[in-house]
């Protein structure tokens, strides 16, 4: 590599790839010139070739752990969750004094995680958790139903949680 910009490149298209096909790819038609040229125009006004940035990355290790370490379902909530902490840092950014040109490419880069979360992210799971964390735990009707309904939650949440435990296990002596 010549420099950080195409670590930064090399990076994304591992990203995208990971995100779109659940495993390393060697290209991802969605990541687009447009996104090379936002990350090119950012390059200088951000100082994206500072060595130090380099140097203990926010997310590539996770990326790296994503195919080896962690089932599909598990890699989705990751990325899923990794998308929202861009979303974030990009908006925080916006927020920033940045010339006009940095706020282009960065509301860009944030439109493209918007859509890509819109297309392959839709937050079922959130919205099914919210939906737990909205029932009336303090309702007898709801504690009598709960109740009643114990034996089958408890079983299903038994099996997954030895299946996934023997999983790690074999992963961590394999």
């Amino acid at each position: 590599m010549n420099s950080a910009l195409d670590l930064v490149v090399v990076v994304w298209l591992g990203f995208c790839s990971v995100v779109v096909l659940g495993r390393p790819h060697h290209s991802c038609s969605d990541l687009g010139p447009r996104i090379i040229e936002d990350i090119e125009t950012l390059q200088g006004p951000l100082d994206l070739l500072d060595t130090n940035l380099v140097s203990q990355p926010v997310f590539l290790e996770l990326m790296r752990e994503l195919d080896g370490k962690f089932e599909k379902h598990e890699q989705w909530l990751l990325l899923n969750a990794t998308l929202d902490v861009y979303l974030n840092i990009f908006s925080n950014m916006l927020k920033e004094n940045y010339p006009e040109e940095v706020k282009q490419g960065l509301s860009r880069l944030h439109g493209k995680v918007e859509d890509l979360k819109r297309s392959y992210y839709q937050d079922r799971l959130k919205m099914k958790i919210q939906a737990l964390a909205d029932i009336k735990t303090n309702d007898a009707v709801v504690q009598r139903k709960a109740v009643n309904e114990f034996k089958v939650v408890y079983q299903r949440a038994s099996q997954l949680g030895t299946c996934l435990h023997q999983r790690a296990e074999n992963d961590t002596q394999g």
